[in-house]
């Protein structure tokens, strides 16, 4: 499956999914007094509805709901006994909805990718579920260099990185391919900053770039679908060869983006 996700990636833009926390949330998640990770076990079905949407709407891959799912994170809410099982449920949630022609990517967010023991152990349970990627998402440079050094001589599947935070240099940002990442770029971030972080990269790779803009900040009205997509040929001309939505997107902004990024290939 490594082969063949890099095999696709390096054939065309390969398209993500939209934000999962946005839509549990809009399902009646409280992130007061509960977390996204908890409902692969308690509400699977919602998962699993939400990924179904995404690919239905020309999603090519779709991120596991694992962004918290570590020992630290888990913790707080007493179930740190739980990442092994939260995270096969979520890959099998993902699976469900992918079937053998879409891809399923292990979301590893910066709490485990920070600390050595709980990258390792979340990587292992989404390794062994049997992702076709694992990404280091909405990281900054130090959790992302700190999660690829444990991952890099452990083999398995493309490491992708996804950065919501970044030098005004590139360098610091490209030194990431030389620790194992097979992909860069950057997430939960508006379109105009992701297409300035993209410009720069490519100018020095010839890399996979990454982007998973945002729909606007909280409390302002989030970017329609059909802005959302304005930026694709932007983005693909600056390298981007996966594109997805974090917060505020769902499965309409995903379906904006497989006629755009058609029309500009």
């Amino acid at each position: 499956m490594t082969d063949r996700f890099l095999a696709a990636l390096a054939w065309g833009p390969m398209i993500l999914d939209a934000a999962m926390g946005t839509r549990l949330v809009a399902r009646g998640l409280d992130l007061a007094h509960d977390d996204p990770a908890l409902w692969n076990l308690s509400h699977p079905e919602s998962v699993a509805e939400i990924h179904a949407r995404d690919v239905a709407a020309g999603s090519d891959a779709v991120l596991t709901n694992t962004f918290g799912a570590n020992r630290p994170w888990l913790a707080r809410s007493g179930r740190a006994d739980q990442v092994e099982a939260i995270n096969r449920r979520a890959v099998a949630l993902a699976r469900r909805a992918a079937g053998p022609d879409h891809f399923v990517i292990g979301s590893i967010g910066p709490t485990a990718a920070d600390d050595p023991d709980a990258c390792r152990e979340q990587a292992e349970a989404l390794i062994e579920a049997g992702v076709d990627a694992l990404l280091l998402e909405t990281q900054t440079l130090k959790s992302a260099a700190s999660g690829l050094r444990q991952l890099r001589d452990r083999g398995g599947p493309p490491v992708l990185v996804s950065l919501y935070a970044w030098p005004r240099s590139a360098d610091p940002v490209l030194a990431l391919l030389d620790l194992g990442a097979s992909a860069l770029g950057g997430n939960c971030q508006p379109s105009e900053a992701l297409l300035r972080l993209v410009d720069q990269l490519h100018a020095r790779t010839s890399a996979p770039l990454l982007v998973q803009p945002n729909a606007g900040p909280p409390g302002v009205p989030p970017a329609s679908p059909e802005s959302f997509a304005g930026f694709v040929p932007r983005l693909l001309d600056a390298g981007v060869r996966l594109l997805g939505g974090c917060c505020g997107t769902t499965e309409a902004h995903v379906a904006t983006l497989r006629p755009a990024c058609s029309h500009q290939t």
